[in-house]
């Protein structure tokens, strides 16, 4: 006779079953209570998008006591940066204090000495390193417009790139563009965009419509025309313009100027730019151009010029004529040059209206008097234009200390006159060992006063479409501009990293890097062949750094 197994196998399996899920019970509840909190991110975490290293030494094991900001900052930098692991390292805690009347040329600190404490000779991977600046000393700086506190509702810009270039280093371009087309803090300022992408599939217009989203931009972006150049596409970028603006006018976000800019344009100071702009009517047909540096102007047959330097202004009424004209046809206009150019050429040839100038860097007669017009000439920069490939210059990222000072803090100078620095906020430190002098550059002109009868005069002949305003005259620009003097050694370190803490402080690295000290591929780095009397510092085996901690 046969026996009947199933219930004894329905038992069993229900014995498994019941075993396997309380395993599972106990497994959970044991990762429950063994789980530690995740640490919490600090300002030197931020990695760009890149994997994140391992940190060192911060559980407190071996009875290691948690890094420092500073040491955590400083491995941070050896790590993202392929610093060398020994460094000479200096720190500073600067405190803001708004008590300043105006913004000078050169600010002066008193009775300060800027590296006091001097370097320390440290290296990175060691356990016990524990790094930290002094208690903050006092730094007096002018009220000024923050970030966030900017409407730009009345500005609407054109940029025709490509997708590599957005996408490059982590679509570092955009995260520039969020510095001027935002609050600061992930908000629009009001300010608009139309962006072209020069032969682009829909992916990746999705792609960076989705960024520009991220970045806080309020952006509508485009395909251009695959067989177009570069002054082609600029050329359909007025009509475009026009186009966009009728439609942000029916909901009632009419624009009063319409820009075309190369898409490596900086604009730092958008409250001073916004002034300018104010000074001029947006019922009227008015071109502007906002030329950065020198090398935006040209002279052709003693005759200084400039198209507008990569950043060309039209109100509505010059946006709308413009885009008539039979020389934006592109079968029908032969081009060289940039587009700048060949919108000049294209305004000139069909029309009466001229090129209202508004210089930011440079103006013509800065030449004549022998200043010195590039980052650290201590001026407060409307625009600036090329400023990765001329300069090697993070704008985005020394732009982050306005968050903090304001805008006229930007690339403002100061001078440590006990020991000898000069200090170009988010620029570069400078350090002169065999002396340095600091003295308005009127006296280095040979001329007590500016005013007198006697001073030198400066006769340019600027081209006859182009129009100055006497704001910007040379004379003008000359009072209260400082120059500094010295003879010999030259020490620079140039801004490497800056980060905006949950406080609100703002970090900045400066990097002196090993071996020829000219490695930062700038051009105003560069002396001259024939230069006898002064010299950039002597290579290093090390690569050195300074960290200036701004505090609110």
């Amino acid at each position: 006779m046969f026996r009947s197994i199933a219930p004894y196998g329905r038992a069993r399996t229900l014995q498994i079953l019941a075993s396997f899920l309380i395993f599972c019970i106990l497994l959970s509840t044991l990762r429950l209570y063994s789980r530690q909190p995740p640490p919490v991110p600090s300002i030197y975490e931020y990695t760009d998008g890149k994997t994140r290293g391992g940190r060192q030494n911060e559980t407190g094991s071996n009875n290691v006591p948690p890094p420092s900001d500073e040491t955590a900052y400083l491995r941070y930098l050896v790590r993202e940066h392929s610093l060398t692991n020994e460094v000479p390292w200096l720190a500073r805690r600067l405190k803001v204090q708004f008590d300043a009347k105006t913004r000078k040329s050169m600010t002066e600190v008193p009775n300060l000495r800027f590296a006091r404490p001097d370097f320390r000779r440290v290296r990175a991977d060691d356990e016990r390193l524990d790094l930290s600046a002094e208690k903050p000393v006092p730094i007096a700086l002018t009220p000024s417009v923050m970030p966030d506190q900017v409407d730009a509702s009345g500005l609407l810009f054109g940029i025709s790139t490509s997708y590599d270039r957005l996408s490059y280093g982590n679509s570092s371009l955009i995260r520039d563009w969020a510095r001027w087309l935002t609050d600061g803090k992930g908000k629009s300022n009001g300010a608009s965009l139309v962006l072209t992408l020069h032969r682009t599939t829909s992916a990746e217009i999705d792609y960076v419509t989705s960024k520009l989203q991220e970045a806080g931009i309020e952006a509508a972006v485009f395909p251009a025309e695959n067989t177009q150049d570069s002054s082609g596409r600029y050329l359909d970028l007025v009509g475009l313009l026009a186009r966009r603006n009728t439609e942000l006018s029916g909901d009632g976000r009419e624009k009063k100027f319409l820009a075309l800019i190369d898409d490596d344009v900086f604009f730092p100071s958008l409250s001073k730019l916004l002034a300018r702009l104010g000074k001029f009517s947006s019922k009227k047909k008015t071109y502007l151009g906002l030329p950065s540096e020198r090398a935006d102007w040209t002279i052709e047959n003693n005759v200084t010029l400039t198209y507008g330097g990569g950043a060309v202004f039209l109100t509505p009424p010059m946006a709308e004529a413009v885009s008539q004209l039979p020389c934006l046809n592109s079968t029908e206009t032969t081009r060289t040059g940039q587009w700048d150019e060949t919108l000049y050429n294209c305004i000139a040839a069909h029309t009466d209206e001229k090129l209202h100038i508004i210089p930011s860097l440079y103006a013509p007669g800065d030449d004549a008097y022998g200043l010195r017009t590039g980052y650290e000439s201590g001026l407060a920069p409307l625009a600036l234009h090329h400023y990765k490939h001329r300069h090697r210059f993070d704008a985005g990222k020394a732009h982050a200390v306005a968050s903090l000072c304001g805008e006229a803090c930007f690339l403002q100078r100061f001078f440590f006159r006990e020991d000898g620095w000069v200090l170009v906020n988010g620029h570069s430190i400078a350090q002169y060992p065999d002396g340095v002098a600091v003295a308005p550059a009127s006296k280095s002109l040979g001329k007590s006063d500016i005013n007198s009868k006697d001073k030198p005069r400066v006769s340019l002949k600027v081209g006859d479409r182009l129009v100055l305003d006497k704001e910007d005259d040379s004379d003008k620009r000359l009072d209260g501009r400082m120059v500094v003097s010295w003879a010999g050694t030259k020490r620079t370190w140039r801004l490497l990293d800056s980060r905006i803490g949950a406080a609100g402080e703002v970090w900045q690295a400066y990097v002196k890097r090993k071996g020829s000290p000219v490695t930062y591929g700038d051009e105003d780095d560069r002396l001259p062949e024939d230069d006898t009397v002064h010299t950039q510092d002597g290579p290093s085996d090390v690569d050195s750094v300074i960290v200036l901690i701004w505090e609110p």
